[in-house]
């Protein structure tokens, strides 16, 4: 084998791992809990913006926010569009935000462009008193 064959066998091998370790990182829903079910006290000084219409929180990779129409809702913070973690509640739109790249999504996850057209991972929540249960 040359010098040169060496060099390219390397450089393929190379190529093919770091392909292969990339793909398998960015998938869209990877980090998405396949389940969900947690409570939280909103008593608490940690959850004390959802005592506001259009308040929100990120809390175990979910977006619990108060709509403008005072509903508790939430939803992934995974984005479909490609795997980040920075969906948001929006006030603005009563809808979901995706910083990343701008994908959209509806209060039902419904996605509103052409970046947030996988939809969005919605959760159901129910109140009792101060104890919000947030689940799939």
């Amino acid at each position: 084998m040359t010098r040169k064959d060496f060099i390219g066998t390397l450089g393929l091998g190379a190529a093919f791992a770091l392909t292969a370790t990339c793909l398998n990182s960015c998938t869209k829903d990877s980090a998405t809990p396949s389940s969900v079910d947690f409570t939280i006290d909103l008593s608490t000084p940690t959850f004390a913006a959802l005592a506001t219409k259009g308040g929100y929180v990120v809390y175990n990779s979910v977006v619990i926010a108060r709509t403008t129409t005072d509903a508790l809702v939430a939803a992934t913070v995974v984005c479909t569009h490609q795997g980040q973690l920075q969906v948001i509640y929006d006030k603005s739109s009563n809808g979901y935000y995706c910083n990343a790249h701008g994908a959209r999504f509806d209060i039902n996850g419904k996605g509103l462009n052409s970046n947030g057209s996988g939809g969005l991972t919605i959760y159901k929540t129910a109140l009792t008193g101060n104890s919000l249960r947030v689940f799939s």
